[in-house]
């Protein structure tokens, strides 16, 4: 099985060098990954007797999930450097100058070759994966070389190919991680399924980064304070264009409509407002004019939420809904989409009322 893997991996890695020939961020993955190995190289030389801690991330989402980790680390465990990884440019974009982070790089593709000449170069005392990014040809040469390794925050489904099916070399790979901190006693009873019993139920790690991180306020909280003035605001966080039916229909609303693509290239940012004749782009026109921006800024959604006075969180309609748990700390209403049922915060919150769901993306 992981050979096929393997090779599929392989192909994957062609079909992308041709995808980034039209697709800019395919072309930002490929660049930024063939510079992974001298990004190691380069910052190990600067701290030649440290011992280091390999965090993974495949995106922002599952970054923030791991913040809080990362922190308690570089303040507890401060003879340690930080290495981390991202799978994504949605992930790796905002967080290259990440705060108690010592090197940023994108992961390699997931070959046997790659994955050697990596842990060789970078030589981690510890990995820690986050979520569900499970990396099979990483995870292998880990074992290989005893590499102590953990899962935070994961979450298994009984969809997943390597519960459904008996995969020898995969289960074998899955049974070598030290320890798996899963979000859910349904995800500690699927991988004990397969044999899996070094197990514990953490819940989900994005909240201790929301209850213990201190968030501090951006200039932008005012703009937005004083362009809404005494009416009210919408925020729709992270949103796609598959989002945009419900965005059409709730402009309606006697508000001011708030932005933010979970994608802000520049190409994606127009063809949001091509949607949108009436918006204007934050970056170009401010606040001032017009009830509909489209903010084109990094790193500043949770911090503004709590200017809002109902949010749509985006992805719905599409492969899945982003961060509940920053609005709803901030006790806002939320609206979200119909495909959440891989998130079990939102399920329990539907189930209870607390948000609510739109099952299609026209509201009437």
């Amino acid at each position: 099985m992981l050979y096929l893997y393997s090779l599929g991996t392989y192909i994957y890695g062609v079909i992308l060098q041709f995808a980034s020939l039209f697709d800019p961020k395919a072309k930002l993955l490929i660049r930024g990954r063939e510079q992974s190995i001298s990004v190691v190289k380069s910052i190990k030389l600067k701290y030649p007797d440290s011992k280091w801690i390999w965090i993974h991330a495949a995106s922002l989402g599952e970054f923030e999930q791991g913040r809080y980790l990362i922190d308690r680390i570089s303040a507890d465990y401060s003879q340690y450097k930080i290495a981390l990884s991202f799978y994504s440019p949605s992930g790796y974009v905002p967080q290259q100058n990440c705060q108690n982070v010592d090197m940023v790089f994108y992961m390699p593709l997931d070959t046997a070759y790659n994955a050697n000449k990596f842990l060789d170069t970078l030589s981690p005392h510890l990995a820690i994966f986050i979520k569900y990014d499970f990396w099979w040809n990483h995870l292998n040469a880990l074992q290989s070389r005893s590499i102590p390794t953990v899962f935070i925050s994961t979450m298994i489904r009984s969809d997943q190919y390597f519960i459904k099916y008996k995969l020898g070399s995969i289960r074998s790979i899955l049974s070598s991680v030290d320890h798996y901190y899963v979000q859910t006693q349904k995800s500690a009873d699927l991988l004990q399924y397969i044999g899996i019993d070094n197990t514990t139920v953490t819940g989900d790690s994005r909240l201790d980064s929301i209850f213990f991180e201190e968030v501090n306020d951006v200039p932008i909280q005012k703009e937005i304070l004083d362009w809404k003035s005494n009416g009210k605001c919408i925020i729709y966080g992270s949103v796609h264009l598959s989002d945009m039916e419900v965005i059409k229909e709730m402009s309606s609303i006697n508000a001011k409509h708030l932005l933010v693509p979970h994608d802000i290239d520049t190409a994606n940012i127009r063809a949001f407002q091509s949607q949108l004749p009436t918006s204007m782009i934050y970056s170009q026109s401010g606040l001032e004019d017009s009830s509909m921006v489209i903010l084109d800024k990094l790193g500043v959604l949770r911090h503004i939420y709590n200017t809002a006075d109902l949010v749509y969180v985006g992805g719905g309609f599409g492969k899945g809904i982003h961060n509940i748990l920053e609005p709803l700390v901030q006790l806002i209403p939320i609206i979200v989409g119909s495909n959440y049922h891989k998130f079990p915060e939102a399920v329990d919150l539907i189930t209870e009322d607390a948000i609510k769901t739109i099952e299609t993306a026209t509201l009437a």
